[in-house]
């Protein structure tokens, strides 16, 4: 039996594992487990772990709790944070001594397992590898993790190459595009007036969708920028908003607290710690727009059809497709492009917007590479550097 472990530290991570969690516990001659930890275990958050322990207690997949000390909401706090996970996990997988570690993403959970991992010779699967994020630390947490790992999915070919780049064998890299486009085409969504009624709205009132995260390399003037936000929510207060809290980054706390104060003064916001995959999607689906600086609006939001207000720099570097419209993180930029985007033109071109990260088959694809690679192959570490031509 080859010892499979899948991890998860937030909550968005979740809604794109799922999939792949489905399909990895029925393989032969593996046995999986799951391991939760970051903002799954963190209350003010949503505490997503419950959500977990209901949404897979009848499958065949071990659950496995990594608490993690949060030490504060600097960017020192944020290196000590990475430091403490790196030591609780290297501890972790000296015990558990897995044959693959999957890890998804760019978040300091994920580097700082495959940085415990990695020391200790354990191979590393690395999803959605080969993007760019210019506004966030992810940029460079993402790369490093790439480069730890000897096998690579990413979600479209710009990023299969970008990971080539960095001097992986394009054997093992594989294009299987997105799990989160897989959710959005395969998962049964709320019908509008379920999702209304479970989070007390008005069927008949428009509403959008805010998510901002701090802009962890120029964490601050996050704080202006988010008043910059709200200023302009407050010129279009025909909508309702609902708001998800940011993620547990260097400065989110104070965002965190901006939002549940100004929110206490408006009648027209609905403020949720975590929404889960299908709430979350369904929200977007009869929204009018998603609003802020969340990764989601270039995967999701095109996906599901609606246009995306992306603000400032954090996603800058990630492809754009014709239904992001991006702006300054300021309220008069801000309200020019909402403006744009309530336009029936500009829906018309929404309707029109292909997604380029697959078709909705990702957890298929990575599924059969796993198994064969567990099932014929050794699992490796050692790798030679991929030189390209110029």
């Amino acid at each position: 039996m080859k010892e499979l472990f899948l991890v998860s530290g937030s909550r968005a991570e979740y809604g794109q594992l799922r999939p792949l969690l489905m399909r990895l516990q029925t393989l032969k001659n593996i046995r999986l487990t799951f391991v939760i930890t970051g903002s799954h275990l963190d209350a003010t958050l949503g505490n997503t772990q419950d959500e977990i322990s209901n949404d897979l207690k009848h499958i065949n997949v071990k659950i496995d709790r990594i608490p993690l000390k949060h030490y504060g909401d600097s960017r020192k706090d944020m290196a000590i944070s990475t430091g403490e996970a790196i030591t609780v996990f290297a501890n972790y997988l000296a015990f558990k001594k897995p044959d693959l570690l999957i890890l998804i993403g760019d978040r300091y959970e994920m580097f700082s397992f495959s940085v415990a991992a990695s020391l200790q010779a354990i191979p590393i699967a690395h999803i959605a590898g080969g993007s760019t994020t210019m506004g966030a630390m992810d940029e460079f947490l993402r790369h490093s993790i790439s480069k730890m790992s000897y096998y690579h999915f990413t979600t479209c070919d710009i990023y299969r190459k970008r990971v080539i780049q960095l001097g992986e064998d394009p054997n093992r890299v594989y294009n299987v595009g997105s799990l989160a486009i897989e959710n959005i085409l395969n998962i049964k969504l709320l019908t509008r007036d379920e999702l209304c009624q479970d989070l007390s709205l008005n069927v008949d009132s428009p509403f959008c969708v805010v998510t901002f995260h701090p802009v962890t390399l120029d964490y601050d003037t996050a704080e202006h920028q988010l008043k910059e936000l709200i200023q302009a929510m407050d010129v279009n207060s025909q909508y309702n908003y609902i708001i998800t809290l940011a993620n547990a980054d260097a400065g989110s706390r104070r965002i965190n607290e901006i939002w549940r104060e100004e929110g206490k003064l408006r009648g027209n916001w609905t403020i949720v710690p975590s929404l889960g995959s299908k709430r979350y999607l369904s929200t977007l689906k009869y929204s009018e727009m998603m609003i802020g600086n969340s990764s989601s609006g270039t995967t999701e939001g095109p996906a599901m059809k609606i246009p995306t207000i992306n603000i400032g720099d954090r996603q800058k570097g990630r492809i754009m497709v014709e239904s992001i419209l991006n702006c300054k993180p300021i309220k008069s930029d801000i309200l020019r492009v909402m403006d744009i985007a309530k336009t029936q033109e500009f829906k018309n071109i929404v309707k029109e917007t292909i997604s380029p990260f697959g078709d909705g088959t990702t957890s298929e694809k990575i599924s059969k590479i796993i198994s064969g690679l567990v099932q014929n192959r050794k699992m490796e570490v050692k790798k030679q550097f991929f030189d390209i031509s110029f």
